[in-house]
């Protein structure tokens, strides 16, 4: 019998492998053992934790510590801190904003209009000859005495194009070179889902909401990836420095797809992230979306993943009056509809809603105004109907306005409603949704505190860049005083209030559940992911006045210090 020397070759591979020590096996991981703590669990205030590998081992007091094994373990005293879950931001752009789309040319959101030229002036005289000036944010009701008009910014900048976001994101300021380069003139129609504001002759005056403002985006030219990772690689620095353990990353192309999946292949991904594709941006649709989709597990790593599509169900409630109302707006605006837009067919969307929840797929939804959070809900119950209710927990984000008799409904279709703390407290961009919507309206607004008492599962998220910061610690201040960061007399919506437990909940647990981790993440218990903040004081012992003034000194996710504030 012949034998082939590859039998040969295999059992000398064989006998190798059985001569290896045992030694080379993987080491068990050491125990970290917090003691000395003032750490917040469901069960109460607890002092000891051990964390083995990415998970908590034990929770207890000193006097239990003292019992637990002692060999093998690292001990990390915390010397009385206070030790939190991690927080969660459940509707952010930090790719958007590393990728520039907003632009360069930075200002700040309470510039009135002579700081706002200044700035337009000084990155124009930076820019080469031609190039493009982009940026923002313009606040409508702060630029008293100067028309926002294109002849405006043409008085700055008469060679090169001009685009300026308002504080929304959802509108363009332009001037006519800008205008000129995107072929939009006297003729151009409205796109679907946009508007082209026009003067009383019907002309263009530098002015487009919504998907009209994508006729000029998308002459910007790109930024080379590499430049992405950098700049995303320093916006999630400044998130662990926060404490944000996890988010939302509210709009997601392929590209962003790539580079998030690159960061977490070179280790520098460390938060629990989940990415919605694009399947539109202001109504307008995204071509790429169909194939994104069809591919989103070629770009889920660890604590990545793309399983989310964001859809636009509206704009924003403020002067441009595209926010989808179901009432009319107070004010006349000539070039909106009376009561806005709404940027989806609601019979197309419930087809399209039952396909993704029967892929368990969530479906994330921008929803500002009472009309459009509706017609979100009722795409979500028709793929109820549709599937059941086993499918994910698809969420209405913004939530800006909610009528009273679609707050049952979050519970009911298991769906999750999410707030903009961040905006909730006296800033620039409240005074033009006052305006627009009037009283009694506006003294609803953001009705966390009906949420709550509805039983629905309510979440937070900054919708960072629309503010100037995603600090949660400023989030979780105003929700519960309505008030600036501080205090102060002036109040808005603060019937809609909350306790202080309730805000730290929707920035934990609850954004847990809605990520479908809650059995895994979102509160410190045993066997759940060694995801917490060590912080510089207790947030629930001090004036709440005083909550956004907290600094976390450590972040740590999956047992693994991601974040570590310098000493001095």
């Amino acid at each position: 019998m012949k034998i082939s020397r590859h039998v040969f070759a295999l059992a000398g591979l064989i006998a190798a492998a059985c001569a290896l020590p045992h030694t080379a096996q993987a080491a068990p991981k050491p125990v970290l053992r917090f003691i000395n703590g003032h750490i917040y669990t469901p069960q109460g205030w607890r002092s000891a934790m051990d964390v083995r590998g990415n998970r908590i081992l034990r929770i207890g007091s000193q006097a239990q510590a003292r019992g637990w094994p002692g060999n093998g373990v690292k001990v990390i005293d915390l010397k009385g801190r206070t030790v939190l879950p991690g927080l969660y931001d459940m509707h952010v752009h930090p790719v958007l904003q590393a990728k520039g789309d907003e632009g360069r040319c930075r200002v700040p959101q309470d510039a009135g209009p002579q700081r706002l030229i200044e700035l337009v002036a000084a990155c124009v005289k930076a820019a080469k000859p031609g190039e493009w000036v982009s940026g923002g944010q313009w606040q409508s009701s702060l630029m008293t005495g100067t028309p926002i008009t294109a002849a405006t910014l043409d008085a700055v900048s008469p060679d090169n194009p001009v685009m300026l976001f308002d504080v929304s994101g959802h509108s363009v300021w332009a001037n006519s070179r800008a205008l000129a380069l995107a072929g939009i003139g006297p003729g151009t129609p409205n796109p679907e889902g946009g508007i082209i504001e026009r003067d009383s002759a019907g002309n263009p005056t530098g002015i487009l909401r919504e998907t009209a403002g994508r006729l000029l985006t998308v002459k910007v030219p790109p930024q080379p990836q590499a430049e992405t990772e950098r700049q995303l690689s320093a916006h999630l620095a400044m998130l662990a420095g926060f404490g944000v353990v996890g988010y939302v990353e509210a709009m997601a192309y392929r590209d962003d797809l790539e580079v998030y999946a690159a960061l977490a292949d070179k280790g520098v991904l460390k938060q629990r992230v989940q990415a919605c594709i694009a399947y539109s941006e202001s109504g307008r649709p995204n071509p790429a979306f169909e194939q994104t989709l069809a591919d989103r597990a070629q770009f889920a790593r660890a604590t990545f993943n793309a399983n989310c599509v964001k859809v636009f169900a509206d704009g924003v409630p403020t002067e441009s009056h595209t926010g989808a109302m179901l009432a009319d707006y107070q004010a006349g605006q000539p070039n909106a509809p009376a009561r806005g837009l709404l940027l989806f067919d609601p019979l197309a969307m419930a087809k399209n809603l039952a396909a993704w929840d029967k892929l368990g797929v969530t479906v994330l939804f921008h929803a500002a105004g009472d009309r459009a959070v509706r017609a979100s809900l009722d795409a979500i119950e028709a793929a109820r109907k549709a599937n059941g209710m086993g499918g994910p927990l698809h969420q209405v984000g913004h939530s800006t306005f909610v009528d009273p008799a679609d707050l049952p409904r979050f519970k009911a279709l298991h769906a999750a409603v999410e707030f903009s703390p961040y905006l909730w407290d006296p800033q620039p961009i409240n005074d033009d949704i006052t305006t627009a919507v009037g009283s009694p309206r506006i003294d609803r607004v953001w009705p966390i505190r009906e949420g709550f008492a509805s039983g629905a599962l309510v979440v937070a998220g900054s919708d960072w860049a629309v503010v100037p910061s995603p600090n949660p610690w400023i989030g979780i201040e105003t929700a519960v005083t309505r008030r600036n960061p501080g205090g102060g007399a002036r109040s808005y919506g603060l019937a809609e209030a909350i306790t202080l437990p309730q805000a730290i909940t929707m920035f934990t647990i609850n954004a847990a559940q809605r990520m479908g981790i809650a059995d895994k993440a979102g509160s410190l218990e045993v066997g759940k992911f060694a995801d917490f903040l060590v912080l510089d004081r207790d947030p629930l012992a001090i004036p709440v006045t005083e909550i956004h003034k907290t600094t976390v000194l450590e972040t740590w996710v999956g047992g693994q210090k991601i974040f570590a504030r310098a000493k001095g």
